[in-house]
């Protein structure tokens, strides 16, 4: 988590995830896989945010509340949703 980042109540940052893909082993028997997540300086972040696996949220960008991050976000993006994408971006 980079410098000066704000992170608004609620969020989830979970680099972890179930593995699934054979049907014939329960779920929960399968393990994890982690993958990281950068969130670079003067990021902000909303409330109830996900950020999921494999992501970089790129620096001065800002993810608007009850988004789902599912991929990396370029910096000074504004991106918003489920998954979340960039609607705007400010000017560095």
């Amino acid at each position: 988590i980079g410098n000066y980042a704000l992170i608004g109540p609620y969020t989830i940052i979970n680099s972890g995830q179930h593995k699934y893909h054979d049907p014939s082993i329960p779920i929960r028997h399968q393990g994890h896989k982690i993958g990281p997540i950068t969130i670079e300086d003067d990021v902000w972040i909303g409330a109830h945010v996900c950020i999921l696996p494999n992501v970089t949220i790129g620096r001065g960008a800002i993810i608007g509340a009850n988004s789902v991050v599912t991929s990396s976000i370029e910096p000074y993006a504004i991106a918003v949703g489920n998954p979340a994408k960039p609607i705007l971006f400010r000017r560095p």
